[in-house]
Parts: structure tokens; C-alpha cells; sequence
């Protein structure tokens, strides 16, 4: 339909200022160089997202406004960067604990990264001689088919540089979130809601900020939003129906679909070599006959409270996070109380474990667990069940993840992933779970062994940053949300044409560990994907 014309750099000299437009998917550092001059900057488009691109000005001057201007109406923001400490080990956690060198990284650390998506509401006076700027242009469901071009303005003092942005836009619409979308978590921090943004626990200030992340999230295309039964269960055992309907009220309203029980479980003290399970309320353990009765007092006040509120067809729900062989047997026996007391709530798990066949509805595997278990999966999808994949502190190497210091097409390529392998789910455990300041410090100490060379990599603990007033997103929230509307486009051209849907992935995407890292290859299939939808 529409040529791609896709110029990945753009420079400009006007008396002191040099400008380099980039693509939102490449890297972007401090000490960028601007290479190539160019006339504009095109992109295709779908309908019902966004279109943006990246500027790096040099040669700015300190103190004096840059006034920044276009003649569409969209969003400008500064990108502000963040460290790298540690490279990404091989197979997990960072390099200094598999003691190798990964050479699947963007950049050996320690080196900064533009990270940080901070919007300009007010007069932008630079404080450094060399800044990163987004210009996004929301393109809305009922958008116009046809070539749009923006000129972008940038001007200091005399000095100005003018550009084009072109927008090619296509008929095809990426629908909104919803029950039949691709279903995606990110585990959030309710208190750090507060604490990163300075305000009290619980105050209406902090239910506002809860507010400002819900629709940060349905942004980035999370459907799914949990919750954790200690915040709504008195000390003894008592639900409070009204505080939860209340909870789950404000996420709904803020357009997420699922709600996600959090486990109820969790291994005693933290052991992993233990068979056994504790209840998370009440602290007894669930093979006691204390526990089950705490238990079954659990969950039948739960499910009538699903009932009440016809949550019925939104709800599923966590046993234990990450249960092994070591615990299987326990958590077998635990889940068919919950499949009793339950009824029709699917049970999801992050787990390998072959041995909770019967026990889990959902399966969650890390990505390097599906592939290499490819064959079970695929018959736990025709049993009926579905599979979900996730990611944390492992996978590393060349393995998708959502990192700091792996390509951002990393985090596209789980959408093209999932419409491959037919995956209906991604989950992940860091959405704001700050262990130190993320915009000074991105690696951080394992919470379970601090001071030692087991770490969390780079950006492990979080995808969005707490801002001055809000959220602010990052860049890997946002290439994990293009690549979850590429696996909706995905969907629409499976049901038209299989083949030529099958085909168009193979050019970028093999597996989890084999995949193009060129974003102007990855943008020429995104063009293919949008010329083969009507």
C-alpha cells in the first residue's frame, strides 16, 4: 500500500545546534554520534496507537529555553538516562555471577542508556549541551488512511531546525484491551506507589498516584492487574468484601480486564529445599489440619465474594510462585481444595514442574523452559490448558527479556513469539518493585542474598519509573507494548491467511534465542504485516 520510507538518522546544522532523528527501537547513549544527513523521518503506522520517534540535539546551550513546537498536536518528552552497572550474565543475573562475558549485550558496562520517558508540560530549559527529546503523535481508531507529515520545530534563541516527520497510516486497527486480548501482568508494589513518590500509605493522595500506574499500565496494554489477599483479610481470617469490590473497582475503571489473585502461599522461611507450604494469612502451614481449615475458610469466602460481584469470567488465581517437584505433591493437594472451593477459577503458575499436570490451568514457563520443553507445552495447549510465558533475572545471553542492556526488539519480539507459538500470556514480576533509586541505579543486591555476587540485572525490578506527580514510562514498557499490538495485527492476518502470517514472522523472529536484531529489518516485516491486512 504504502512504500516504507524508513531513515534511521537524520543530521542537521543550524548555527549551533545538531540534530539526529533515530528510531524509538535503536539505542540511544549520551555519546551517540550523529552520522547520516537526511531530509525526514517516515514510519508506517497501524491505527489505535501511537507513532513516535527519537531526537538527539547537541550543541545546546545551558539555561536558555528550547522551545519545541509541531504542526499535529502530540507529546513531547526528555528522555533522561539511566546506568548500566553490570552487564547480563550469560544465562542469568549479571555477569559477575556466571563469571563470564556475555557478548549478547547492546554495550559492555558500565555505560548510561536513554531509558526514562519524561514529559515536557512546562517550559524546557536544557541543564546539559547535548539532550534526547520524543515526539509522539497518537494516531486514534477512526484515523484518517493516508500519509500525514509533521513538521517538528526546535528553536534557541536565533537558532532553529525544522523537519519532517512522515506517518504513513494504515486501515488496520489494533483493538483495545480487553478479555479477549493477549492476557499481561506486571506484578506491582502497591507501597512503593507511596513511598518512591513521597506520599502516605493509604492516603487519598496515594489512591490517586494507584490511579496514575492503572492507567500507565493499560497503556502498555496490561490486562491484568492482581491482588494480594493479605490487604483485604483481617488478622483473623475475616474478609472485607467492600475494601476489595473498591480495589478492583478502580482498576477496572482504569480499562484492565483480569484480576489476578497473587499466591496465597509461599515456601517457609523462604526455603526452597522444603516440601511444604505456608499460608501467607495466618501463617500456618497447609498440611496441617489448622491450615486446611484456614485454608478452606480462605477461598470460600473469596469465591463468594466473586460470585456476589460477578467476577466470575475475570478471575484466576496463584497457589504458590514458581512451585518445583520439591513441593509438587503439596501443591497438587492444595489445588484441588482450590479447584473445590473454586469452581471454574483457573489456577496460573510460573512453573517447569511436569508433575502439576491436573493441578495448573495455566502454565507459566520461562522462555528457554518453553523451548526446550516445546513438545509438553504443546500438549498441555491441547488438553486444553493454556500457556503463558514469563521472564525475570533469567533468562540472559541472547534470550529474550526485558533488560536494560538487550536490544528493545527483544521486548517487540514476545508479541511475535506468542502469535508463533500460539502463547496467550506474558507475566512479569517488576513493574515498580524499586530496590534502590532507578534513575540512579539499575543493578541491585538479591533480596535473599545481599552483599554477594547474586544480583538483579539491569532493570530487573521495574519497567516504569516514579516521576515527579506520576509514572513516567520507559522505553522497554513501550517496545514490549508495539510488539503486544503486532501480536494482535498478527492474530487479525492468521484468521485471513496462515501461511503469509507464518511467513512474515519467519523473516524476524525463529525462536526465543534466534531472531533479527536490525530494526529497520524488523520495520520492513511490520510494513509486510500492515499491507497483508485489509
Amino acid at each position: 500500500m504504502y512504500p516504507l520510507v524508513l531513515t534511521t538518522l537524520l543530521t542537521t546544522f543550524c548555527f549551533d545546534l545538531e540534530v539526529g532523528l533515530f528510531d524509538e527501537l535503536t539505542p540511544l547513549y549520551p555519546d551517540s554520534t550523529i552520522k547520516v544527513e537526511a531530509d525526514n523521518f517516515a514510519i508506517d503506522s497501524p491505527r489505535a496507537t501511537y507513532a513516535a520517534l527519537h531526537l538527539l540535539v547537541q550543541g545546546v546551550e545551558l539555561g536558555t529555553p528550547l522551545e519545541l513546537a509541531s504542526t499535529q498536536v502530540g507529546t513531547w518528552y526528555q528522555l533522561l538516562p539511566v546506568p548500566v552497572e553490570e552487564n547480563t550474565g550469560i544465562k542469568s543475573r549479571t555477569e559477575q555471577y556466571d563469571g563470564k562475558r556475555n557478548p549478547d549485550v547492546i554495550r559492555t558496562a558500565p555505560f548510561e542508556i536513554y531509558e526514562v520517558m519524561k514529559p515536557i508540560t512546562t517550559e524546557f530549559i536544557p541543564t546539559s549541551d547535548v539532550i534526547a527529546l520524543r515526539f509522539e503523535l497518537a494516531i486514534p481508531k477512526n484515523a484518517t488512511v493516508g500519509t500525514k507529515q509533521i513538521a517538528l520545530h526546535l528553536s534557541q534563541n536565533n537558532a532553529k531546525v525544522s523537519r519532517q516527520f512522515v506517518v504513513n497510516i494504515f486501515p488496520a486497527t489494533v483493538p483495545d484491551t480487553g478479555k479477549n486480548t493477549f492476557s499481561y501482568t506486571n506484578w506491582f508494589n502497591f507501597d512503593k506507589m507511596a513511598t518512591f513518590h513521597a506520599l502516605e500509605l493509604s492516603s487519598e493522595a496515594h489512591w490517586d498516584m494507584v490511579d496514575q500506574y492503572a492507567a500507565m499500565m493499560q497503556r502498555g496494554r496490561q490486562n491484568v492487574f492482581w491482588l494480594q489477599w493479605p490487604q483485604f483479610f483481617s488478622d483473623d481470617l475475616v474478609l472485607d468484601k467492600m475494601k476489595l469490590k473498591a480495589y478492583v473497582d478502580r482498576f477496572t475503571e482504569a480499562g484492565l480486564w483480569w484480576i489476578e489473585g497473587a499466591p496465597i502461599t509461599h515456601r517457609p522461611n523462604g526455603d526452597w529445599s522444603s516440601p511444604h507450604l505456608q499460608l501467607r494469612i495466618g501463617k500456618q502451614l497447609t498440611h496441617t489440619p489448622q491450615g486446611l481449615k484456614d485454608l478452606s475458610s480462605m477461598t470460600n469466602q473469596m469465591m463468594n465474594a466473586i460470585d456476589e460481584f460477578g467476577w466470575g469470567d475475570r478471575w484466576i488465581q496463584h497457589i504458590a510462585d514458581e512451585p518445583t517437584d520439591t513441593n509438587a505433591i503439596e501443591y497438587a493437594k492444595v489445588a484441588s481444595i482450590m479447584h473445590d472451593s473454586m469452581p471454574n477459577i483457573p489456577i496460573v503458575e510460573a512453573t517447569m514442574s511436569r508433575q502439576l499436570i491436573s493441578s495448573v490451568d495455566i502454565w507459566c514457563p520461562q522462555v528457554q523452559e518453553f523451548q526446550a520443553n516445546i513438545d509438553f507445552f504443546k500438549e498441555r495447549q491441547k488438553m486444553g490448558d493454556e500457556v503463558w510465558t514469563y521472564t525475570c533475572l533469567v533468562p540472559g545471553g541472547k534470550w529474550l527479556n526485558r533488560l536494560i542492556d538487550m536490544d528493545r526488539l527483544r521486548q517487540v519480539y514476545f508479541g511475535w513469539a506468542a502469535s508463533k507459538y500460539e502463547i496467550t500470556g506474558y507475566l512479569h514480576w517488576g513493574l515498580n518493585q524499586y530496590h534502590a533509586d532507578p534513575f540512579t541505579q539499575s543493578v541491585v543486591d538479591h533480596p535473599a542474598m545481599p552483599n554477594t555476587t547474586n544480583k538483579l540485572p539491569a532493570g530487573d525490578t521495574h519497567v516504569l519509573y516514579p516521576g515527579d506527580g506520576g509514572p513516567w514510562s520507559g522505553l522497554r514498557f513501550e517496545a514490549h507494548r508495539i510488539g503486544l499490538e503486532d501480536f494482535e495485527l498478527l492474530s487479525q492476518l492468521k484468521a485471513q491467511d496462515e501461511v503469509r502470517r507464518d511467513a512474515i514472522i519467519e523473516d524476524v523472529f525463529r525462536q526465543y534465542d534466534e531472531y533479527e536484531t536490525d530494526v529497520l529489518q524488523y520495520r520492513r516485516a511490520r510494513s509486510a504485516l500492515l499491507n497483508a491486512l485489509p
